[in-house]
C-alpha cells in the first residue's frame, strides 16, 4: 500500500505551528519518524527483490 506522506507532512507542519515550541518539537520529531519510517521500507523492499533473486538463482542452480 503506497501512502502519500505530503499530505500527513503538511498536517504535522500545521500542527507545529499551532502547538508552541514543545509542541512543534513533537510534531517534527513525528514527522522525521515517518520520512524514515518511508525509506526504510523501501530499502525492505529492494533487500527483499534482492533475496528472491537470489532465491530464484539457488533454486536454478539446484535443478542443474
Amino acid at each position: 500500500m503506497n501512502i502519500e506522506l505530503d499530505i500527513a507532512l503538511k498536517r504535522f507542519n500545521q500542527l507545529q505551528m499551532e502547538d508552541g515550541d514543545l509542541g512543534a518539537e513533537y510534531w517534527l520529531q513525528i514527522a522525521s519518524l515517518l520520512r524514515e519510517a518511508q525509506q526504510y521500507r523501501a530499502r525492505a523492499e529492494v533487500a527483499e527483490k534482492k533475496l528472491r533473486l537470489i532465491q530464484t538463482l539457488l533454486e536454478e542452480s539446484q535443478t542443474s
